[in-house]
């Protein structure tokens, strides 16, 4: 549960900070309908998923019953004196296909759902 709130935590954080920096310093693409709610939900969930994706592998360890028992600093150093960076970074790449795909379309569909309830006169 610990590693689960570490890891949730951080990512949300993340993604909002990323998001925030991403409206004021490149407003124009949120202007965009589709693509740029797309690129820019995509690309803040994607790197924040490359920031705490070590905690995310933790979890998956522990949810495997590897380590289960261990802290979650000595199941990281573990993993990276047994498996290095790349063992710490494992399924990174599909967790970015995944993550930019999922987060960039829920934005256009939270995007869009905004956009109706204002038209339909439900929000102030």
């Amino acid at each position: 549960a610990v590693v689960s709130t570490q890891s949730t935590g951080g990512l949300m954080g993340l993604y909002f900070c990323f998001i925030d920096s991403f409206r004021r310093n490149i407003p124009h693409l949120f202007s965009s309908p589709v693509l740029g709610p797309f690129l820019l939900s995509g690309t803040a969930a994607t790197l924040a998923w490359w920031i705490v994706w070590p905690i995310e592998n933790m979890k998956s360890q522990v949810q495997g019953n590897f380590g289960k028992e261990q802290p979650l600093r000595s199941r990281l150093l573990l993993t990276f004196r047994e498996r290095g960076v790349s063992g710490l970074y494992r399924g990174i790449g599909p967790g970015t296909l995944r993550s930019f795909l999922a987060n960039g379309v829920s934005m256009i569909v939270m995007s869009n759902a905004q956009k109706l309830v204002t038209k339909l006169g439900l929000r102030n």
